[in-house]
């Protein structure tokens, strides 16, 4: 990956951008995409619209900009708070991890806590975890303290900062899909290396960690020819992973192009014949129903719009540490590029 891209990935990592708050990064997307672009707008809900105007097919490229996080929900006496999951997050991952809280002032640090196993009895050891087995300390004084630093409603994420592990794999929070985006940024500044009288939509979606709903507005407000989604998905390269059960999907083996119900089947050739003819390499993924996707939603907006899907491989889903390729991330540029440039 060019390393003025790396640089602004690795930035924006830094952000954050749960579900619902994703002012930040979105604020972030529209400032670096807009060289790129004839006009940059945000509707009502947050979504950014990143238009290049054209007289051709209407195509749009959709990455979301919001991640998994944590929501406070009650402050009690001592001072010690308590939680909601924002998106899908494996609670028995929780306890130990150090928080961001976005508080009144700025950022309050936290970690959340759980009873010692010395002092846990067996039923305690063996318990899957629910949020309300958990707390958050900030260390206050008691209820008054803390809510002078936070309030309930205030949102959380992990305290993590990115690493880079080699020269290609990144570690960090939110790589889903903060590196769809990169893929983004990527193909917009490759805007200006091809030829084509497309009118493209480049998309920053909201609240896809809720049910893709900000696919659901901006697909219906476009109205695309084709829509096109860029996402992670599970890679299985590591133990207790099941080829048979979850597919064969590799960090630094290609971009994924999955196949299903919920992508077209003349996009997903055309994905394919692409990657084989300019030596890209890539993955296939069969995917048997609706994909946890903003394609998902894109598919069945208006009257049904062409969806396609490109993934990244992603280790370690939805945790503090989350390992992409960025050999892949710029397979899936190459390819957005390519396909754009034989639309036109």
């Amino acid at each position: 990956m060019d390393v003025w891209l790396k640089d602004i990935l690795l930035e924006s990592l830094q952000m954050a951008s749960p579900s619902g708050s994703e002012e930040q990064i979105i604020e972030f997307f529209a400032k670096v995409v807009m060289p790129y672009v004839d006009e940059v707008n945000c509707d009502v809900n947050g979504n950014c619209i990143a238009h290049k105007k054209g007289d051709g097919q209407k195509i749009m490229f959709m990455a979301h900009a919001d991640e998994v996080g944590l929501m406070i929900n009650y402050i009690d006496d001592r001072g010690f708070l308590y939680f909601n999951q924002i998106g899908g997050i494996d609670t028995n991952l929780l306890p130990g991890q150090r928080i961001f809280i976005h508080g009144k002032q700025g950022l309050v640090t936290g970690i959340i806590g759980r009873k010692p196993i010395h002092l846990q009895n067996e039923s305690e050891r063996g318990k899957n975890l629910c949020p309300e087995d958990l707390w958050i300390d900030i260390a206050a004084n008691d209820k008054a303290d803390a809510l002078s630093k936070v309030q309930v409603g205030a949102v959380a994420t992990y305290a993590t900062m990115p690493t880079i592990l080699t020269d290609e794999l990144v570690l960090s929070k939110s790589l889903d899909d903060k590196i769809g985006l990169a893929v983004l940024i990527g193909l917009a500044h490759n805007l200006r290396k091809i030829s084509t009288d497309c009118d493209i939509y480049l998309v920053a979606s909201v609240q896809e960690e809720l049910g893709a709903r900000g696919a659901q507005m901006v697909s219906e407000t476009i109205l695309p020819e084709i829509g096109i989604a860029i996402d992670v998905t599970h890679a299985t390269d590591y133990p207790t992973m099941s080829p048979a059960k979850d597919g064969d999907i590799r960090l630094g083996k290609g971009v994924v192009i999955p196949i299903g119900p919920n992508i077209n089947k003349g996009i997903t050739q055309k994905f394919a014949s692409i990657a084989e003819r300019i030596k890209i390499p890539y993955q296939l993924e069969a995917i048997a129903k609706p994909t946890g996707t903003d394609a998902r939603m894109i598919q069945v907006a208006g009257k049904g719009i062409k969806t396609g899907l490109i993934s990244i491989p992603c280790r370690y889903m939805h945790t503090p540490g989350e390992i992409v390729s960025l050999e892949d991330a710029d397979n899936a540029i190459d390819l957005l590029t390519e396909f754009l440039q034989e639309l036109s």
